[in-house]
């Protein structure tokens, strides 16, 4: 059956319940250890264990903390109602206000957590993630593989912050989608059967997309496209490519696909150097419908097209020099060029 035992003990992640004497401290209601003090024991980490009450049942190789639990294990802290460790299976289930803060900050909150003891492998119910990113994601469910691959089911994610006057209210944008996939080795977020909703208004609909978590600074790869009208260009969308080429220089390519004059060709080179930065850009196009402009205006010609560049530099503390040029084949180009 299951024995009281006083509310503070210590067990080894992974190891046996000590059925005889658990270790125990007093006061009953110690101070919070510090995170990096936490005791080790053969070269590994152990749990540390705070709770209301400590029940024991030996028959089945369990032991449950019962009462503002708070677990805390190589840096991350998790606190519930109650948590149950099955030393046959090595796994804790934490029930009633679960909250798992890891060694980063990030925090989970769950109806119900079913971890490995390591955390690297489990599941939550009615999940939602703060991380320190100031992104969020809610979900119905999320199973967690190897400690770095985590899948959402109907799930909504945002990195928008929530409105201060009314936290309630839909964010400036977000995702909801039938799953999304976090696979933090590659950093890369991936949404399957998803909608765009700004203001809480569905906006479009993508069957599967992926985009770099928060965390990714730079990272090569398509940005978010953007879609235009205009009279002489028709309809229009511009799709740009991002190229992280190193961490001093990069490119965007960012073709506009026309429906009346055809591709736009555009691209922009940026470095930075010790004491400053430049920056060129060129854009291209050959007109399909030189009807769009009236006869002898300077846009009335197959080719058009531009080069620009911009640079500033230190010279020391109190002087900068640097340039600003332009080249154009006509002089209404840059009028024209965008839609």
């Amino acid at each position: 059956g299951l024995v009281p035992l006083p509310a503070h003990a210590q067990m080894e992640a992974g190891g046996s319940i000590n059925k005889s004497t658990p270790t125990v401290k007093f006061p009953v209601v110690p101070p919070t250890p510090k995170r990096s003090r936490l005791p080790r024991e053969n070269g590994r980490d152990q749990m540390l264990v705070q709770a209301t009450r400590i029940d024991y049942d030996y028959n089945n190789h369990r032991v449950s903390a019962v009462g503002r639990v708070q677990i805390y294990y190589s840096g991350s802290v998790l606190e519930a109602d109650k948590v149950t460790y099955d030393e046959n299976t090595k796994r804790l289930r934490a029930e009633g206000n679960a909250k798992l803060t890891d060694q980063d900050g990030n925090i989970t909150y769950g109806d119900v957590m079913d971890m490995s003891d390591d955390y690297r492998d489990g599941f939550v119910d009615s999940l939602h993630l703060e991380r320190t990113d100031r992104s969020s994601v809610a979900a119905a469910r999320a199973n967690l593989t190897g400690g770095n691959f985590t899948v959402f089911e109907s799930a909504v994610y945002t990195a928008c912050l929530p409105c201060r006057d009314n936290p309630k209210r839909p964010p400036l944008w977000q995702v909801k989608a039938a799953r999304i996939i976090h696979d933090q080795n590659e950093k890369m977020i991936y949404f399957e059967d998803a909608n765009l909703e700004f203001f809480g208004q569905p906006i479009a609909y993508l069957p599967y997309f992926s985009t770099p978590d928060p965390s990714v600074k730079r990272k090569t790869g398509f940005l978010i496209p953007n879609s235009t009208t205009s009279s002489i260009y028709g309809a229009a969308v511009d799709i740009p490519y991002y190229l992280a080429l190193a961490p001093d220089y990069d490119a965007t390519v960012s073709p506009m696909i026309t429906s009346r004059q055809g591709a736009l060709l555009q691209g922009e080179y940026r470095q930075r150097l010790s004491n400053g930065a430049y920056s060129i850009r060129g854009t291209g196009i050959y007109q399909l419908d030189r009807n769009a402009f009236p006869n002898g205006a300077p846009g009335d010609r197959f080719w058009r097209g531009s080069i620009e560049s911009s640079g500033q530099f230190a010279l020391n503390e109190k002087w900068v020099w640097g340039w600003d040029a332009i080249a154009l084949s006509d002089k209404s180009y840059l009028q024209d060029d965008r839609p």
